[in-house]
């Protein structure tokens, strides 16, 4: 029964610090201004006809069409034409619908865990409230451990090999191959090559910084204090 207690209020951390971290990284993916400054620092685009000036008008009708706002990304030439051709809009619509179930767990993940302790705590208000909340202190700091761990171990594996780590993003993340594509040819990449995603995760990773400090603090004041507490309450029964 302990176990399985101690299991629950950790998968209630796990959800409500994920909903944290899918809702900056929905943030990020849909920022037009960061978008912006990658295109202008990492986009090669004057062999297909497209100057500099038309980034920011790009960047915006690109950042409203992941976020669900607008069904068309028209060409900043003002000609009413897509800025896209068919399949790169095909791998965009792909990539939207991924920012969606970012959102989803962003408030799914969120009311669950907020659910999950109000239910818990109120259900042992009267016997031992202390020992709840104790409990998902502790779940919490769990919780920060495993996502620290896998945390560090794709920054890693990103610092050592980026394109390994890229190709497989890709290969889990999307069931066809219209991700791939020829810079040369296709817009959308010209603008976005894998340097302009090496830039655009450190970015997402300097956004992510203070939950990863929340975590950080969650593990060694349950170290330092909360096993203490958990420990001295059991002693007193």
């Amino acid at each position: 029964m302990k176990a399985l207690k101690k299991i629950g209020f950790t998968l209630l951390g796990l959800l409500g610090l994920v909903a944290l971290m899918c809702s900056i990284a929905a943030s990020c993916v849909t920022n037009a201004n960061l978008m912006y400054q990658g295109f202008i620092n990492h986009g090669n685009t004057a062999h297909l006809n497209f100057p500099g000036e038309y980034y920011d008008e790009a960047a915006q009708g690109i950042a409203l069409y992941m976020d669900g706002q607008k069904d068309a990304i028209p060409h900043p030439d003002g000609s009413g034409t897509s800025l896209f051709s068919e399949n790169e809009m095909l791998h965009l619509k792909d990539v939207q619908g991924i920012v969606s179930v970012l959102k989803i767990i962003r408030w799914a993940g969120g009311l669950v865990a907020i659910a999950g302790i109000g239910i818990a705590w109120f259900l042992s208000k009267k016997k031992e409230p202390n020992t709840v909340m104790q409990s998902v202190w502790q779940g919490f700091a769990w919780a920060s451990g495993i996502l620290m761990i896998l945390a560090i171990g794709i920054c890693v594996w990103g610092f050592v090999d980026f394109e390994s780590l890229f190709l497989q993003f890709h290969l889990v993340s999307f069931t066809n191959d219209l991700w791939l594509m020829d810079p040369m040819k296709d817009l959308m990449i010209a603008l976005m090559p894998e340097s302009f995603f090496m830039w655009y995760g450190g970015e997402l990773i300097k956004s992510l910084l203070p939950i990863l400090g929340i975590m950080l603090c969650l593990i060694i004041s349950w170290l330092k204090v909360g096993r203490k507490e958990m420990k001295g309450a059991k002693e007193e029964k």
